[in-house]
């Protein structure tokens, strides 16, 4: 028989494989693997009842896998691996077993180190990196659930097709299948990311609109400008010629482009963060200045006015340099310390703000922009930012489409699911010690994201539990930023749960797009906690879970809950092995997409979100960010950096030659200070023309130093059609033409090509 053909069973040995379900204590039991032929229901072992059914059903078995832990706890001594391995024998010969005999070659034994979905998972990956089954049925509902899922989990991560197969029905195998609207989720999380330029491939009925928009986020106000000047302007609702002008305004441009990439995780531009830190404080500084109390006396103090105006002014005078605006920010901070009534004093004293300035201010922040996955964002830029978003026309426009957006740096919500198992002794307080833990692991979750939501925990139960979880969820009433829920099922059958699973989180999803409604459509990751009980409930959930993800646009994570010896909850792995089922596709396409515009990071943070098969391509575009943006390496000798330099200026033009203050800002910052030191730079500029041109439109760009030029009176647009040309007469004063000069452009567009065919692969 060939290895690669036909379908593979694959069932976890259990105490009902050997006739005592239920036993705790195994030491000096006689296992019996027949068992009564002529029995029914519990009394009939599980392999008998499947392999009798899947003959009734007309569906042929190929291969077997059993799988057997290794581990002793409760055993005696003996080990499941140990059983499993009597029992291939049984099957192997002549009288075979349960009714069922197989050749030698077509039965084996995976060893399991513990009865957990991680362990399972990765033994049997293992063994079917080897195999290319057509179909794998994994059996269920005759215990040991964490190895059923384990082994669907190594099916999905070897690219492989399953299906479930419960003991007690095998005539009629569960296929997990993806969501059937992809296109549809894809739309949602284009909207939910922003991917503007993406949305205006898909909807070229609002083209005129998303490109605004992707305009607006890559710092672009001459797209608009132009928009303007044509006679006349395709029609978009409610894009009138004012909402057009809003699009041309360098400050609401750097506060959407600065705010948009940072709720999608981009921290591109530490470049718009520096111009929005010192345009912001501008403004509150000026409003304080005009502040007066009841009898017309100023609010300012006159020591605050004085530090605070000098700040102001420094900030707006390039020539002080970034590195030394830091340090004196500090310095303002500590001198208006008692300063509890200033809005601009409270913004410099906002250690977390400043610490992101002092990153930017070295020009290196823009490659390594680690910071901003770490947690929530400071105070003042979340107050900023919300204060943006409520006034923001893009959210007005998009609505005009007849969509509504996300909120703009998420909900800060976390949602977990979570079955709750049948009756049992003492089951009460294990339950309430379970979903405990379950709600540390959603703290913990929310303590990365952007900004601090609630915890939403919905436990699934059934006729006999609703009362007992309905009881559970009583006990966190009041709970600060914890809502616990009892969602009731009444059918076992996978298919109905997860529609009526799906149906019950939709009734709590109505879309705002605003932070704080509660709409279950707004969380920002969905967690996805196995329980011990009813198999199809557990994979009903897990379908559910897979649909509510791509609906909500955000990441999903399975764990499993399990009891430790000594009766505690413990949460064990926090695999998004499930995005195979449809998060990989989008998640693949949307970083695509990224990458194709130089958004690395973006790419980086998606793709992280994603199963470990799609992060197979992280080495891949590591490399690619690292050629682009990564500083100088150790070994590299003088004569290597203009060739470095040539490439990297080559990648800018051709993704971005269309959009010049970009590409001027992303040239440079892919050249100074990662390649060339501040005086190398300007020996560099002195003696090639075009690079001090590049300079010149980098610091001219919104990214750069526009907004101090602009109040200074040195603003002036500049043309864009030139820019290419700039970049390719920078190129030859480096040295250039080379023969591998598009060394750079050729990996860009191979990272695209493996991205894109993953996008296939999974649609």
């Amino acid at each position: 028989m060939n290895k690669t053909e036909g379908t593979l069973l694959v069932h976890a040995i259990g105490g009902g494989d050997l006739g005592f379900a239920g036993e705790r204590n195994l030491a000096g039991v006689t296992p019996d693997f027949e068992g009564d032929p002529g029995a029914s229901g519990k009394d009939r072992r599980p392999l008998r009842k499947i392999f009798e059914g899947l003959a009734a059903a007309d569906l042929p078995v190929s291969m077997v896998v059993l799988l057997g832990t290794t581990n002793t706890y409760g055993s005696g001594g003996e080990t499941f691996a140990g059983w499993a391995d009597e029992i291939r024998a049984r099957l192997v010969s002549e009288t075979g077993l349960c009714g069922a005999r197989f050749d030698p070659e077509a039965v084996f034994v995976v060893r399991v180190e513990a009865p957990r979905l991680k362990e399972t998972s990765k033994a049997l990956s293992r063994w079917l990196a080897e195999r290319h089954p057509e179909d794998i049925l994994v059996t269920c509902g005759s215990g040991a659930f964490a190895l059923s899922t384990g082994a669907l989990c190594a099916a999905l991560e070897t690219r492989r097709p399953a299906r479930i197969v419960h003991i007690d029905d095998p005539g009629r195998p569960y296929s997990l299948d993806r969501p059937r609207d992809m296109d549809a989720h894809l739309e949602s999380w284009l909207l939910r990311y922003r991917f503007w330029d993406a949305l205006a491939e898909v909807d070229p009925d609002n083209r005129t609109l998303w490109e605004l928009l992707a305009a607006r986020q890559a710092g672009d106000t001459e797209t608009a400008r132009r928009l303007k000047k044509r006679p006349s302007v395709p029609e978009v609702p409610g894009l009138t010629p004012g909402k057009i002008d809003d699009f041309t305004r360098p400050w609401l441009t750097v506060r959407a482009a600065l705010f948009e990439r940072l709720g999608r995780g981009e921290a591109a531009d530490y470049g718009l963060f520096r111009a929005w830190f010192a345009e912001h404080l501008r403004r509150l500084f000026e409003v304080e200045q005009e502040k007066r109390d009841e009898r017309g006396r100023k609010v300012l103090s006159p020591h605050t006015e004085r530090e605070i105006g000098d700040l102001v002014a420094d900030l707006g005078d390039r020539a002080k340099g970034e590195g030394r605006l830091a340090e004196r920010i500090a310095t303002t901070a500590r001198a208006v310390m008692s300063d509890i009534t200033s809005a601009s004093a409270r913004m410099i004293k906002d250690a977390e703000l400043t610490s992101l300035y002092r990153a930017a201010s070295s020009h290196r922040a823009h490659l390594k922009p680690e910071r901003l996955d770490a947690g929530p964002l400071p105070p003042t830029l979340l107050e900023a930012a919300a204060q943006w978003e409520r006034g923001d026309p893009g959210v007005k426009l998009v609505a005009e489409t007849g969509r509504v957006g996300w909120p703009l740096l998420g909900s800060g919500d976390v949602l977990g699911l979570l079955a709750v198992g049948l009756e049992r002794q003492g089951r009460e307080s294990e339950d309430w010690l379970a979903v405990t833990t379950v709600l540390n692991e959603l703290h913990a979750r929310r303590e990365s994201l952007l900004h601090r939501g609630r915890l939403r925990l919905r436990l699934l139960a059934s006729a006999e539990t609703v009362e007992r979880a309905r009881r559970l969820a009583a006990s966190f009433d009041g709970a600060a930023d914890v809502d616990v829920w009892v969602i009731e099922i009444v059918s076992e059958d996978l298919g109905s749960i997860r529609d009526a699973l799906v149906a019950a989180l939709r009734s709590e999803a109505v879309p705002t797009g605003r932070p704080g409604s509660g709409s279950l459509r707004d969380v920002d990751e969905v967690v996805l906690v196995l329980n011990p009980g009813l198999p199809l409930t557990n994979y009903g959930m897990i379908a559910a879970a897979v649909e509510w993800s791509l609906t909500a646009a955000c990441p999903l994570w399975v764990t499993e809950l399990v009891r430790s010896q000594v009766g505690r909850s413990e949460l064990r792995s926090g695999q998004p092995v499930v995005a195979r089922l449809g998060a990989d596709r989008v998640l693949a396409g949307l970083a695509a997409d990224a990458v194709r515009r130089l958004d690395l990071r973006t790419a980086r943070r998606l793709i992280e979100r994603g199963s470990d098969t799609l992060r197979e391509v992280l080495p891949t575009l590591a490399r690619l960010e690292n050629d682009l943006f990564g500083p100088r390496q150790d070994g590299w000798s003088e004569r290597e950096l203009p060739t470095v330099a040539r490439r990297r200026l080559l990648l800018v033009v051709e993704v971005w030659g269309d959009r010049p203050a970009l590409a001027a800002y992303l040239a440079v910052a892919a050249l100074r200070p990662a390649l060339f030191g501040w005086e190398a730079w300007k020996r560099l500029c002195k003696e090639r023309p075009a690079l001090k041109d590049l300079g010149r439109r980098a610091n001219g760009a919104l990214q750069g130093h526009a907004l101090d030029q602009r109040e200074r009176g040195e603003h002036r647009a500049r043309g864009h059609a030139d820019v290419r040309d700039l970049l390719q007469r920078a190129v030859r004063e480096l040295g250039g033409p080379a023969e591998n000069d598009n060394a750079l452009i050729v990996h860009h567009e191979s990272v695209i090509n493996v991205l894109d065919a993953m996008y296939r692969e999974t649609a």
